[in-house]
């Protein structure tokens, strides 16, 4: 259907900001921010915080709580960055909306790649320009166009710091406060056809922890209970739990073990991830994984497992539909030919979708290489899939939205 006037006034005003979100982006790509890097995550959380606040919303901070130990092999459960949570609902009518995103990148806060450098064919690469640092910019975009031209919505913008690693810190408050809204909308990247997420599998963390017996490897190497070796074989074992036609997917690394190469190494670890299509894959899977424990003090080696299944599956229901529905009759009244799918990846729509509020995933820009060093972003999508989310949000919202606000 024709875009309604207030629509048509907010495709105008995104489509006139692409040339300082481009800028905008640019400067927050060059904010170092994976790998928990405090300084970095600081920055970034005093940047969106101070843009929400000039919207007049409501910016708190929430506390990270502690993540196991055991989750990464450099881990310090006391290091964690809060979470921004920007409420703008009083005295506001309609649903209450969540938008959810991430500052934290994989990026090595350290490493030669820090910037948004423009390529050919309006693509710039940078880390995190895609995921998701891009997908930020076109929602706080498409937050003032609402706040300009539709204050009546309800939202809140909830960005964590730890998306990457698993959301452990964050999970609790992604728990709380999707208590307080009705839909989700969640900017991890588009899929490469541009399409929007509407499933997800479910995903969980583990380390398989081996003590053996150190011994000379030339002099005494009989005596000797190699860790590594018991270890290698678990890897095996837990590798061999794949099964890509059922979406059962085992990746092992990183690992470590052993001191020297004339020592038998008498301690070895590796850190691995399951993803499963369902809760029962996910308990069968897991399962499986805990079962390569054995031995103990006196019987070497002893093999210990820690698991945390920390994302449940987010499968496509019928109030998902109902959101991807929406979105892609907003798209077709821009002009976009949008899909929807499902994906292997996971995001903190699992968690969100788990607390009981549908979400609509993939609303980020497009772009790809995602997690590495050729990460890139297409350029137009800023203003582009901006665009898409300010008209989405606020179709919810409004009269437009009737049929679907009747069934949340």
């Amino acid at each position: 259907m024709p875009l309604k006037s207030i629509e048509n006034q907010i495709v105008h005003f995104v489509q006139a900001q692409q040339s300082a979100m481009e800028s905008r982006l640019a400067d927050m790509v060059a904010i170092a921010s994976g790998c928990d890097h405090a300084a970095g995550m600081n920055s970034m959380r005093a940047l969106l915080g101070a843009r929400l606040q000039s919207m007049g919303a409501h910016v708190e901070e929430l506390a990270p709580a502690a993540r196991p130990a055991w989750v990464t092999c450099n881990d310090n459960a006391e290091i964690g960055s809060p979470t921004l949570v920007a409420r703008q609902v009083k005295g506001r009518v309609g649903p209450t909306l969540l938008i959810a995103g991430h500052m934290d990148t994989v990026h090595d806060p350290n490493g030669d790649f820090q910037k948004l450098s423009r390529m050919d064919h309006g693509r710039a690469t940078g880390p995190g320009a895609a995921d998701m640092k891009g997908g930020l910019e076109l929602a706080l975009t498409a937050l003032e166009a609402l706040e300009k031209y539709a204050p009546q919505v309800r939202w809140i913008f909830m960005i964590n710091a730890d998306e990457e690693t698993g959301s452990f810190r964050s999970a609790a408050h992604l728990a709380n406060i999707a208590k307080e809204c009705d839909a989700g909308f969640i900017l991890e990247p588009a899929l490469p056809n541009g399409g929007l997420v509407v499933e997800r599998p479910g995903s969980g963390q583990f380390m398989i922890d081996v003590v053996g017996r150190a011994a000379h490897s030339g002099r005494d190497f009989a005596n000797g209970i190699s860790a590594v070796n018991a270890l290698a074989q678990s890897i095996l074992k837990a590798a061999g739990l794949s099964d890509v036609a059922r979406q059962r997917i085992v990746n092992i690394g990183p690992l470590q073990g052993g001191q020297a190469t004339n020592i038998v190494a008498d301690h070895a670890r590796a850190w691995g991830n399951i993803r499963f299509s369902s809760d029962s894959e996910g308990a069968h899977l897991g399962g499986a994984i805990a079962a390569l424990a054995s031995g103990d003090n006196q019987n070497l080696p002893r093999i210990t497992v820690e698991m945390a299944m920390n994302r449940p599956p987010k499968p496509c229901t019928a109030l998902v539909q109902a959101l991807a529905d929406s979105a892609l009759a907003v798209g077709h009244d821009m002009g976009l030919q949008l899909t929807t799918g499902k994906t292997g990846g996971v995001s903190d729509a699992n968690l969100i979708q788990a607390a009981g509020v549908p979400c609509l995933d993939g609303l980020g820009v497009r772009g790809g290489n995602l997690h590495r060093k050729d990460e890139f972003i297409e350029l137009e999508s800023l203003s582009e899939r901006s665009t898409l989310l300010a008209l989405l949000l606020l179709r919810v919202s409004t009269d437009a939205g009737k049929k679907l606000q009747h069934t949340l």
